[in-house]
């Protein structure tokens, strides 16, 4: 009798390993190679250094597309808008909004797309900058420019099922590399997959 509730007891094991193993291999294909996801980031941005001084907080929101190379390595573009307040300093205000269009890698530390990833992007930064002052006899006068600049960036963050969590660092202009650096930070969400 003891033999036949052990050999029954290991046979509902088996099952259960089985069982959730099936759902694990079923919850990896939805995320494995060849599907494409969709998402949107949110972003708040604090410029740093020298950058501080023209530009202040701001933030907006990204378009992601990640595609699955293997469990641990996807390739993503990101496509987005972040909208800065202006930065006053003796009666001179500034602010520069920038619509980033990025290329890059994740790679998820424990693979199967879920916990700790690093990021690494490079690609365009359109900065349409905008100064205002107060000209002779009081008179506002503003000018604004539209540039668009080389940048890169890395960055961590933590992938939940398809929620995520990161924070990067972005030279906005890779030739005045110490010049457009931003710290930014925000939550993602995957609400697609094809």
């Amino acid at each position: 009798m003891k033999t036949l509730i052990a050999t029954m007891a290991a046979g509902v094991l088996l099952c259960l390993s089985g069982a959730a193993q099936a759902q694990r291999a079923q919850a990896s294909r939805v995320h494995s190679k060849g599907h494409i996801l969709l998402g949107v980031d949110t972003e708040f941005g604090i410029p740093l250094g020298n950058y501080a001084d023209v530009n202040s907080v701001g933030g907006g929101a990204v378009l992601v597309a990640e595609y699955p190379l293997m469990n641990m390595l996807s390739a993503s573009a990101r496509v987005g808008f972040q909208a800065h307040v202006d930065r006053t300093v003796a009666g001179l205000g500034a602010h520069v909004n920038a619509i980033p269009v990025l290329l890059g890698t994740k790679y998820y530390i424990g693979g199967d797309r879920d916990g700790l990833f690093g990021a690494f992007e490079l690609g365009m930064f359109d900065l349409m900058s905008s100064v205002e002052s107060r000209g002779a006899g009081g008179k506002i006068v503003s000018a604004t420019a539209s540039d668009l600049k080389f940048g890169l960036g890395v960055g961590v963050g933590f992938q939940q099922d398809r929620w995520n969590a990161r924070v990067n660092i972005h030279s906005q202009d890779l030739g005045n590399f110490g010049s457009a650096m931003m710290i930014s930070g925000g939550i993602g969400y995957h609400f697609a997959s094809f």
